[in-house]
């Protein structure tokens, strides 16, 4: 008995890193300068509003160059950064007129 349990307890800790690697999969992320509304507003820590203010300073600055640049955006700290991190990068021009091509 206590060697079927040893049996059980080490097949589920061998296969744990597979069953966890089909869950937790690599978001593609999506380059800030064109974000819409509707995509800010999924990551965790963005209203309406702070879209709303993202898309103003990336539309009066032209385009952001890095994701840091949100700091200056009110309403935007660290921890609000960090989550948008989580879905978005800046792309480099020169990549999207590559594929743009």
């Amino acid at each position: 008995m206590k060697r079927g349990i040893a049996v059980l307890l080490l097949l589920c800790l061998i296969s744990y890193p597979f069953a966890v690697g089909g869950v937790v999969a690599e978001v593609k992320k999506k380059d800030i300068n064109r974000a819409t509304v509707e995509e800010l507003v999924e990551v965790k820590g963005i209203g309406l509003k702070k879209a709303e203010a993202i898309l103003q300073y990336i539309r009066e600055k032209g385009r952001i160059e890095t994701m840091e640049e949100l700091i200056n955006v009110k309403g935007i700290g660290k921890k609000t950064l960090n989550n948008l991190k989580g879905y978005f990068d800046v792309v480099p021009e020169d990549e999207i007129k590559k594929v743009q091509k």
